[in-house]
Order: structure tokens, then C-alpha cells, then sequence
């Protein structure tokens, strides 16, 4: 909720007029909102991970005691041998499929309505919740939904190119609306 909030403050900002006439067109200040965009949610992830690593006493260890009570599976224990992986699912995926929600928050958001936007992310994030489905960006940000922990589960590389295809399709879109769009 918080990601789909900032992205709505950083679209819905009374200061669009100052930034058009600052970055000069169009595409330069849906180009602007949309870094901004990512760097509130890298930065709202990053935060979190300071936040989880400062309450864990410091420390960076993998207890399967712990991970079974929490996650309810001994599967990822039996299966962790690429380390890799661990990087993509905990900090990767959830970054990226945050960023293609914010963007398909974007696209509505400059279609429609900012609460049109709004209302859409907040969907996709509900329905992820309950469908397992390589499409829902929201799945990305579920570390329990991946092929680590599930038998059945997303695989991790597919979850971040089918992300990172709806970023580059809803930043062609976006592009489209604001040339033809009067924003002012």
C-alpha cells in the first residue's frame, strides 16, 4: 500500500507545471516521475533490510529451525544450494515487481484517473495474494511464491523477465499518452 501511495504523491505533486518547464518536454518528466518512482521503492526495500538486519542482532545466518516455522517447509533446506538465488528472490524480485506495479499504476494513472491507478494496483496485489500466476507482478514479491520454496513454484529468472516485459510495454504506452496528453 505504501508503494502504490508514494507512487500517487510523486504523479499527483501540484509542482508538475514547475517540473515540465525544469525538464523541458513531456518525456523528460514522465521519465523523471518514473526514476523517482524506483528510487523510493529501492530505497523503501533497503530500508526494510536495515530494519530486519538491526532487530536480528546483526547477523546474517540461515537457521532451518526458524525458516520451517515461519515459511512451513523444509523444501528450500533440501534445495539451496545456489546462492544466486537467494540475492534474485529476497531483493531482486520483490524491487522489480514493485517497480511493474508502480508502472501499471503509472499507465492508469496518466489514462485515467490517479485513484483509477490507484484502485488497479491495489488489485493486482490482491489478486496475487490468492492466484499463483507468473503474469501478477505482485507474485514477484512473495519469496514463498518461488520455485525455492515451493515444488510448483515461479521460477525466479521467468518472474523477473515477464517484469521487466511489462516495465518496458507500460513505458512505451506511457510514452504514447503524455505525447498526445495535455498534463498542464
Amino acid at each position: 500500500i505504501f508503494i502504490s501511495y508514494i507512487t500517487g504523491q510523486i504523479l499527483e505533486n501540484e509542482c508538475n507545471k514547475i517540473f515540465i518547464i525544469y525538464a523541458g518536454t513531456r518525456k523528460k518528466w514522465i521519465l523523471s516521475k518514473i526514476t523517482a518512482i524506483f528510487i523510493n521503492i529501492v530505497f523503501m526495500y533497503m530500508t526494510a533490510a536495515i530494519i530486519c538486519f538491526m532487530s536480528g542482532k546483526r547477523k546474517i545466518t540461515f537457521n532451518s529451525e526458524l525458516f520451517e516455522k515461519y515459511f512451513g517447509t523444509d523444501y528450500f533446506v533440501q534445495n539451496n544450494e545456489n546462492r544466486f538465488l537467494y540475492i534474485l528472490v529476497f531483493f531482486a524480485a520483490p524491487i522489480i515487481a514493485s517497480f511493474a506495479i508502480s508502472m501499471v499504476q503509472t499507465l492508469f494513472s496518466l489514462a485515467v484517473k490517479n485513484m483509477a491507478g490507484f484502485i488497479i494496483s491495489m488489485i493486482i496485489y490482491i489478486i496475487s495474494i490468492f492466484d499463483i500466476n507468473i503474469f501478477l507482478p505482485g507474485n514477484g514479491c512473495m519469496a514463498q511464491r518461488s520455485s525455492l520454496f515451493m515444488e510448483n513454484g515461479l521460477s525466479v529468472p521467468q518472474v523477473i523477465i515477464i517484469d521487466i516485459i511489462i516495465i518496458v510495454i507500460t513505458l512505451i504506452i506511457q510514452l504514447k499518452i503524455i505525447s498526445v496528453k495535455d498534463i498542464l
